[in-house]
């Protein structure tokens, strides 16, 4: 099959985007390893981290799908970088540079959790889009599960914006991380098996 060249063009500047996206998930969680008291070291961080970091490695291999776009528009690269910038921009959220007015980088994702939960908001709604980009048979693939998944995300996204509890929190960051890999690994291995 030969690769259309637009979509090979496309193709790295999402590399470029995504890999800035893992990067700085590494890049903190290398930081908290070295230093955990430096910075604040507990599970609400570190779940929506891991969870970000499954997230982006899975959107990144589901892009590949991205390929059977066979007209390119301007109007479309733009989206598909939005999304893929969206993803970076929820990845910084969880390391930003400055913490001088935290005291952890989980006081500080409590206290601006309107942003991290915005932005995990416009990411799941970013991914409908993205889906439909990929046509039809993209969302014959994803069966029900995919409306679920995106109607429970979109609910995580809320409570995480309103509620001012840790417990919540705590539950709603466990809760995403084990859903995400759950759903994860049954698309995974439904898709394997076909």
């Amino acid at each position: 099959m030969d690769s259309d060249p637009v979509y090979l063009h496309i193709r790295v500047v999402l590399s470029i985007i995504l890999g800035l996206s893992i990067t700085t998930l590494l890049r903190g969680l290398a930081q908290i390893i070295e230093n955990p008291a430096r910075r604040g070291c507990s599970w609400l961080h570190i779940a929506w981290v891991l969870w970000a970091l499954i997230s982006v490695v899975t959107f990144w291999w589901w892009e590949f799908r991205l390929i059977q776009v066979h007209r390119w528009t301007f109007g479309l690269y733009l989206f598909v970088l939005a999304y893929c910038a969206s993803w970076y921009l929820l990845c910084v959220l969880l390391f930003p540079d400055d913490l001088r007015d935290y005291d952890s980088y989980e006081h500080y994702l409590l206290q601006r959790r309107g942003g991290f939960f915005g932005m995990l908001a416009l990411v799941t709604l970013l991914d409908l889009g993205d889906t439909a980009i990929k046509g039809h048979s993209r969302w014959v693939m994803l069966g029900e599960a995919y409306p679920i998944h995106t109607a429970a995300m979109l609910a995580v996204a809320a409570l995480g914006m309103i509620s001012r509890s840790r417990r919540v929190h705590v539950g709603l960051a466990t809760a995403a991380l084990l859903y995400q890999c759950g759903y994860f690994l049954a698309e995974y291995f439904s898709l394997s098996a076909d």
